[in-house]
Formats: C-alpha cells, sequence, structure tokens
C-alpha cells in the first residue's frame, strides 16, 4: 500500500522543533521589548515572523496523515488544510517583513528630506492585511469550488499509493494565482530590502533578508525535481517536504534572530563591564581630589599660597572631570550608547532624524581635554604648580 511509515515520526519531530524554536524566540522578544535592540527591531513584526513560522511549520502534520488509523473525513480535512497552512504562513513572514522595512524607510527617506513623518504600526498593518486578504479569499474560492480530498492510486492490481488529490482541474488556476501573488510579495520585500542597504542593520534586516531569499530560491530548485522524483513514493515524498519547510523555517528564524541576540548580549555585557569601569574610575578621581584637598590644606596659611592652592585645585578638578567623562574610552563608551538611545527614542516618538546633530556633539567631544593653562594667569606660580 506505500505507506508513509516510520518516517512519519522523524517529520513530526522536525516540526515540533520548528514550534519550538518559533516559540523561544518569541518568548525572548517579549521579555526583553524594553531593550533598546528589540525595541528599535518593532517588536509587533518579529512576533508576527515567528507566528508566520509556526504556521507554516504546521503544515508537516497533515501532510503525514495517510489511510493507516485515520477516518476519510480526517483524511480530507487534513488534505484540504495544506494549502493554508503553507501560504498563510509563508504571507504572514514576509509582508511582516515588507511592512517592517517599509516603515523604516518612509521615516528615514522623510528624515533626509527634512520632513516630518508620523507612521504608525497602524499604518503598515495595512498592506499586511491587504496581502493577507487577498491570500484568504484565494484559499476559500479553492476550498468551496476545488478542494483537495485524499484518494489512492492504483498502479496495478497489487500496488497503490495515497495522495492528497483535488477533484477535477480549477486547483491549477488557484495554486498558480496563489503562486504569483506570494512571489510578487518576495520580490517587493527584496526591494524593500535593497532601499534599506544603506541603513543600520540594528533597524533593517536588508542583508538577512537577501540570504533568506537566497536560500529559499535554492531549496526550491533542488526540492521542486526531488518532489516529482519521488511523487510515486508516500514516505519520501513526505520526507523531502518536511526538509524544504524545516530548512526554509529554520533558516528564517535563525538569520533574523540569531544576530539580534548575539547584539543584545553584547550590549548588555558591554554596559555591565562599562558602568564597573566607569565607578572605579569615579572613585579614583574623588580620592585623588580628597588628597590633593589635604595636602593644600597643609601648606602656609599666606594669602597669595591660598590664592594659588584654590586656583591650581580648580584646575586639578576641571582636568580630572574632563578625563572621567571622555578621556577614559569605558567611560566614553556609556556616553556614546546614551547618545544612540536619544536618537532611536526621538526617531520612535517623533519619527524625526538627529543622527547629523548627534554627530556634530560627538565631534564636539572629540577636543583635547581643558588644561590649566585655559584658567591661568600668563606667568603666575599657578601655571607651574598646575
Amino acid at each position: 500500500k506505500n505507506l508513509i511509515g516510520d518516517v512519519r515520526w522523524i517529520g513530526y519531530a522536525l516540526g515540533f522543533v520548528i514550534i519550538a524554536m518559533a516559540l523561544l524566540f518569541s518568548g525572548w522578544v517579549a521579555i526583553n521589548r524594553k531593550h533598546r535592540v528589540v525595541k528599535i527591531s518593532q517588536p509587533i513584526f518579529l512576533h508576527l515572523i515567528c507566528l508566520g513560522v509556526l504556521v507554516l511549520s504546521s503544515a508537516i502534520f497533515p501532510l503525514g496523515i495517510d489511510d493507516t488509523d485515520s477516518t476519510e473525513q480526517g483524511r480530507n480535512a487534513a488534505c484540504a488544510s495544506i494549502p493554508w497552512l503553507v501560504s498563510l504562513g509563508f504571507s504572514l513572514v514576509f509582508s511582516a517583513l515588507f511592512s517592517k522595512l517599509w516603515r523604516i524607510n518612509r521615516v528615514f527617506a522623510a528624515a533626509a528630506s527634512l520632513k516630518r513623518v508620523v507612521v504608525t504600526e497602524k499604518d503598515v498593518l495595512k498592506p499586511f492585511a491587504v496581502l493577507m486578504t487577498l491570500n484568504f479569499v484565494i484559499l476559500l474560492s479553492w476550498t468551496l469550488v476545488d478542494p483537495m480530498v485524499y484518494e489512492r492510486v492504483y498502479t496495478d492490481e497489487l500496488t497503490s499509493y495515497g495522495r492528497c488529490m483535488p477533484q477535477g482541474n480549477e486547483w491549477k488556476g488557484f495554486i498558480a494565482t496563489l503562486a504569483i501573488l506570494n512571489f510578487i510579495a518576495l520580490i517587493i520585500v527584496n526591494v524593500q530590502a535593497y532601499h534599506a542597504r544603506s541603513i543600520n542593520d540594528e533597524l533593517s534586516e536588508s542583508k538577512y533578508i537577501g540570504l533568506v531569499t537566497l536560500s529559499m530560491f535554492q531549496i526550491f530548485i533542488v526540492g521542486v525535481p526531488l518532489l516529482v522524483i519521488v511523487y510515486n513514493d508516500p514516505s519520501a515524498y513526505f520526507f523531502v517536504w518536511c526538509g524544504i519547510i524545516f530548512i526554509i523555517c529554520t533558516t528564517i528564524l535563525l538569520l533574523i534572530f540569531v544576530p539580534k541576540i548575539v547584539r543584545w548580549k553584547s550590549k548588555s555585557t558591554n554596559q555591565s563591564a562599562t558602568a564597573s569601569k566607569f565607578s572605579t574610575n569615579t572613585k579614583w578621581s574623588h580620592g585623588n581630589n580628597a588628597s590633593h584637598a589635604s595636602a593644600q590644606s597643609q601648606q602656609g596659611d599666606t594669602p597669595a599660597t591660598n590664592r594659588a592652592a584654590s586656583s591650581a585645585s580648580e584646575v586639578e578638578s576641571k582636568y580630572v572631570k574632563k578625563q572621567v567623562t571622555f578621556a577614559d574610552k569605558e567611560s566614553e563608551l556609556i556616553y556614546r550608547e546614551k547618545l544612540d538611545e536619544i536618537i532611536d527614542l526621538v526617531m520612535e516618538e517623533h519619527k524625526i532624524d538627529i543622527t547629523s546633530i548627534i554627530l556634530k556633539i560627538k565631534r564636539a567631544d572629540e577636543a583635547v581635554p581643558v588644561t590649566g593653562e585655559d584658567d591661568a594667569q600668563p606667568g603666575s606660580t599657578v601655571v607651574e604648580s598646575a
């Protein structure tokens, strides 16, 4: 009877691995939604990507149904659900990527032309809703007109195989329409990714989207001929389908989320280390100031000496303060990260790009730290003591 057999459990295991990965990444986004790396990546769209992968991977389970221990009604329902899960899962992932990139491109285009524009999540969800609605209408029409049903095909008197098959020829038009629609969506996503190629990778995933697309084309080039070759072997046909879905889903999840997790981990580690270093440097500076003040108090009480000591202490205090804030590399890193957070906050709340302004501030901060020569009178003893 050419049943799927024990290969079914391998496919189901791959399906559960994908679902677990999608849930873990979605949970990580929910837990760290207030972190800078996650916030600027637009968490709602990251959740939609995870949902799309989860829906797409769920197609593995109805693909593993045969007439071993299932009813005819259950087999027909499983066959009818496969186009829904594959098409809607694919559309969820790539419409979420499109909406995410489109929002970023609109904001940066407006900032480049010095225009203020507000692009809310509701605005970018409109193309998302349009694509999902078109897929839903086509799939519903296909299910009502020419649904997929499970049938056993006999190649001879002793050999047969089970397969999900349409009842008429209308399915060709529906599947062609779905393929064209989702292919156009894939092209549009890559166009948006190309426009976002010059934007920081923290805000856009143009490089990784390109890698996902390239990987999908390679999978289809290899996978589709394999499906045709093993069409009459249910176990091999099921295993090839599981491999295609598994590679597509894991590629999307790993390329979209792993770089964000690495960046999140790196920033958390750097912030902890630099905060500790900053605290140590500050204590060291305060200790030097206290020692200097103690030494000055032990000197003579003449007015000239007191004035010189006061001026020298003031000059040294300014120098140490400048050194702790800017000259120390670890402390400077904290300062620059705060400026980056200001850029992200203004962009998120007001949709205004202030990067050029912050860059001017950073360049100004690169000036040489002040010394006593700017504050002391020429020829005085304060300069020499400072």
